[in-house]
């Protein structure tokens, strides 16, 4: 067989497959990516993965006591027992993160009120009221 004719069969079946097709969209794909990165690197915009965001949870109402259940600034669960209302807890997230906060209350009156917070804004907020109720509130940033 003649060797030019492979090399065309090559190419036809390529064509047929659509890996040039394929090939193309990918390097659009990349050009356009590093088309971003050089246009935030230029207009020395931010990353809005990187920000962070400033948490607060906020524990109120008319009860005395409350058992609080609540995400910490490391990712992890925090509880405190017999604490006593108001209560806050500030800390800095970033998006994505998630954000929960419980409080329990301990008396057989009153109500709770728990708050999330981002950048002093208002996000979530959840009040019960009676003997032992539980306020919940949670999202993500």
């Amino acid at each position: 067989m003649d060797l030019q004719y492979l090399k065309g069969y090559d190419n036809r079946m390529k064509r047929k497959t659509g890996l040039y097709e394929n090939g193309s969209a990918m390097l659009l794909l990349r050009l356009g990516s590093m088309m971003l990165i050089a246009m935030l690197l230029l207009l020395n915009c931010d990353n809005p993965l990187d920000s962070s965001i400033d948490v607060k949870y906020k524990v109120t109402g008319t009860a005395e006591t409350v058992d609080i259940t609540y995400e910490n600034r490391d990712g992890g669960t925090s509880q405190e027992a017999d604490v006593e209302v108001p209560w806050s807890y500030s800390f800095t997230g970033h998006p994505g993160d998630f954000v929960y906060i419980s409080a329990q209350n301990q008396g057989s009156t009153g109500t709770v009120t728990v708050t999330i917070l981002t950048d002093g804004d208002v996000v979530k907020t959840s009040t019960s009221e009676g003997a032992y109720v539980i306020a919940t509130a949670h999202g993500s940033l």
